[in-house]
């Protein structure tokens, strides 16, 4: 009864030890899984990670290009406030040019100016006009040359007067007329040529009643240049 009761707790104990052997198996598996998804968590996270280290790499090397666009524009401002900040301090006449248009004296700001008034009838007038032409040939791009036909100021004093005669001078500078004397008035031009020298403002610097030899006229010019 003994042996019997022995082989009974010894097949238990077999039965026992096999069991936990089984479980053991069991659990491995989910061990292993457990493990795999904690890689993958990992791996993703480094992905991740360095998606955002590229990411604000390429930020940082496009950072000194958008810095210097920003630099650009304010240069840009800078000088546009510059150029707003110029007032025309001169007189506030008009003329018109061949076809007709409507010009302000103002619209010359930014440069200086020479207004010269002068009329075809007017042998003064004829005698400096070369000196003029040589001038806006040298001068013109800096400086504003307005060749303003006394238009009028006598009876045969016409628009076709005046183109004529600048035809006849060979002339490449640009006549214009002044159509209602503003000018006129305004410089007090009593008596024919009258040149008038202005600043980039429109202030005027000097006027010169009578003609104008070629060193005034480069006397004048060298005050603006």
């Amino acid at each position: 009864m003994k042996k019997i009761y022995l082989y009974l707790i010894g097949f238990v104990a077999l039965f026992a030890v096999a069991f936990i052997i089984y479980q053991s198996n069991l659990d491995s598996p989910a061990v292993s899984e457990d493990l795999t998804e904690e890689h993958l968590v990992v791996e993703s996270v480094e992905s991740v990670e360095s998606v955002e280290s590229v990411e604000s790499s390429s930020e940082s090397e496009e950072a000194p290009t958008n810095s210097m666009s920003v630099s650009e524009v304010s240069e840009e401002s800078v000088e546009s406030e510059s150029e707003s900040q110029l007032v025309w301090q001169g007189p506030s006449t008009t003329y018109a040019d061949s076809d007709g248009d409507i010009i302000r004296l103002s619209q010359n700001l930014g440069k200086p100016t020479i207004v010269n008034i002068w009329a075809s009838w007017c042998p003064p007038c004829r005698d400096e006009m070369p000196y003029f032409e040589t001038s806006y040939q040298e001068h013109g791009s800096d400086i504003n040359f307005v060749m303003l036909n006394a238009l009028e100021s006598r009876p045969t004093e016409t628009k076709q007067a005046a183109l004529e005669f600048a035809d006849e001078m060979n002339l490449s500078m640009p006549i214009y007329f002044d159509n209602n004397a503003s000018n006129q008035i305004e410089f007090a031009a009593n008596m024919l040529p009258l040149t008038a020298l202005l600043d980039a403002d429109g202030e005027v610097i000097e006027v010169v009643r009578g003609q104008v030899s070629p060193a005034k006229l480069k006397q004048l010019i060298a005050k603006v240049s």
